[in-house]
């Protein structure tokens, strides 16, 4: 949620900015910043990248402009076919894998941004000449590099203010004692946001 909250609220670059984002989660408060609600700099074209047809519908619903499946497409030819390359590509699922592929489907100048979690010790390889000659960037972000402090406030008064569209990210709600029922609907690709309650 940090790192869609952080795009939503600072994206900085031009109005005509496109992005990618593989693993849609929290990434749906990006997908309004297509529409302008909260963002300073309205996103001209969002692409949602996930496994899950339930999470993709939702992403769609929030503001992307397109969804692929990311088990049945060359999403990096795809980038480039469809859109020229994009601006920023946002790996949220921490697979080393895919964040091996976020380059090929940047244009000159792109940020493949790098929310996901990898494993410790995890490393990938790159086409260092093509991120050179292209000015591509790789950036690493924890939390949407937000400031406790400052950025825990905004949202809740955005939500207060019937801004920020929380509510609408809830696909369920299990008694904490079904904690490896979440889980498994996790690993599954099933739901969207499941909330724990005691």
């Amino acid at each position: 949620m940090p790192a869609g909250l952080g795009l939503l609220l600072g994206l900085n670059g031009n109005a005509a900015a496109t992005l990618i984002a593989f693993g849609s989660g929290g990434f749906h408060f990006a997908f309004l910043a297509r529409r302008g609600r909260g963002a300073r700099r309205p996103v001209e074209r969002i692409v949602a990248v996930d496994l899950s047809p339930e999470r993709l519908a939702v992403a769609e619903r929030f503001g992307a402009t397109h969804t692929l499946d990311g088990a049945g497409t060359d999403v990096a030819a795809w980038c480039q076919e469809q859109l020229g390359g994009v601006d920023y590509a946002f790996e949220a699922i921490g697979s080393p894998k895919v964040v091996e592929t976020l380059p090929a489907m940047l244009t000159s100048g792109g940020a493949a941004v790098l929310v996901g979690m990898a494993p410790t010790g995890a490393t990938g390889s790159f086409d260092l000449f093509d991120l050179a000659d292209q000015g591509k960037r790789i950036l690493g972000c924890n939390y949407g590099s937000s400031v406790g402090e400052i950025d825990i406030p905004k949202p809740a008064r955005l939500y207060l203010a019937g801004r920020l569209p929380l509510d609408d990210l809830i696909g369920r709600t299990r008694p904490l004692r079904e904690t490896a029922q979440a889980f498994d609907d996790l690993r599954s690709h099933t739901g969207v946001r499941t909330i724990l309650t005691p």
